[in-house]
């Protein structure tokens, strides 16, 4: 069987190892530099807890700090499931380095090169191009678009050799929740949180999103389809006259609060329900004016013939007569001048108010 062939079965093997790793449970101690609201915690405690990573300290990660190619081969071997111990044979010279036998498997597997051709640079950072390139050579992974690298806006930055991977990595969706912003920074180095996060996207399935059917609006999830630990936003458009009922948000019958959740290891259905808006009164006006808008310092605010309408939420309006005035009806008008007469109408705890003018000329 030829090397070709062998590498071909051998990337299957640990893809179909890799996929259908099962979640490990996360020890109740966690790192204090990764806390709750961290965007990789679930990642990084994930991949600690399958063995693949260990604290820089006994209570830290160091999720920032940059990753070593001689580390990188390291993890990467032991998320694969690749025995990486050095080996057990006395007429055979030992291993050095705790990073030999991972870098001499990949090499061999065709799946990470050196620097050069004599070199490796086990202490040089890996970049984000070369993680996406390594990735796609690992699991074998097509190239459905060949343009897909060119969603970012750093594009251009991109390293002819790294297109195919970057296009290939987002093709497998592994680089959702990671590097999905508007720039990929091909040369920014990995990080040790940012490759838990992507072995964390390889290893734990997608589960999917579904809205039930509803009546009287709509809801949109995005993503629609997210691993576990993804925050998912659903945006609600009641349809005219409705609004959503308190409480009836829900995913997989829990109640959502805001217009948030977090995503569980489950396939989840979004319900929801619609109800009719209260009537509302939104405002009022002075439709027709009193008869008397002229007046003579000294005389009485007649407010014959004004007819007044409320105007609601729901479309409607009516003539009201219960509203109040400033100046009350029957108030002598001393100012000359022009004064303005405020119109209130209150119904339950909503007041709304309008005004017009009267003229009032000097006496005599």
């Amino acid at each position: 069987m030829g090397l070709k062939k062998i590498k071909k079965l051998l990337a299957i093997l640990l893809s179909t190892i890799f996929f259908t790793s099962a979640i490990t449970s996360v020890s109740a101690a966690t790192f204090t530099d990764v806390p709750e609201n961290h965007p990789y915690k679930d990642a990084v405690e994930f991949s600690r807890a399958k063995g693949f990573v260990a604290g820089t300290g006994v209570s830290t990660f160091s999720p920032d700090a940059k990753v070593s190619r001689a580390q990188f081969a390291f993890i990467w071997c032991r998320s694969l499931n690749i025995i990486e111990d050095n080996h057990p044979y006395s007429d055979i010279t030992k291993l050095r380095n705790y990073y030999d036998s991972s870098v001499v498997i990949l090499r061999g597997l065709g799946i990470l090169s050196g620097t050069s051709t004599t070199r490796f640079s086990p202490s040089g950072y890996l970049t984000r191009e070369q993680l996406a390139l390594i990735t796609m050579k690992t699991y074998n992974l097509g190239v459905a678009d060949d343009d897909a690298y060119k969603a970012y806006a750093d594009s251009a930055a991109i390293s002819d050799w790294a297109q195919d991977g970057v296009s290939a990595c987002i093709n497998a969706k592994v680089l959702e929740g990671l590097y999905d912003g508007e720039s990929f920074k091909p040369g920014e180095h990995v990080t040790r949180a940012e490759l838990c996060k992507l072995i964390y996207n390889i290893s734990v399935p997608a589960y999917t999103i579904t809205i039930a059917p509803l009546e009287g609006g709509t809801v949109e999830a995005l993503p629609s389809k997210a691993r576990p630990g993804t925050v998912i936003t659903l945006t609600v458009a009641p349809e005219a006259g409705k609004q959503l009922k308190a409480g009836s948000l829900k995913y997989n019958g829990t109640a959502v609060t805001g217009n948030t959740f977090i995503m569980p290891a489950e396939n989840v259905t979004i319900t929801a329900e619609f109800e009719d808006k209260p009537t509302v009164l939104e405002s009022i006006s002075v439709t027709t004016p009193p008869a008397k808008t002229t007046y003579t310092a000294g005389e009485a605010l007649d407010l014959a013939g004004m007819v007044v309408t409320a105007n609601y939420s729901n479309n409607t309006n009516n003539v009201i007569t219960e509203y109040t005035t400033v100046p009350d009806a029957g108030s002598t008008l001393d100012t000359q001048g022009t004064v303005t007469v405020t119109v209130s109408f209150t119904v339950g705890d909503v007041t709304k108010t309008t005004t017009f003018t009267v003229q009032v000329n000097p006496a005599g």
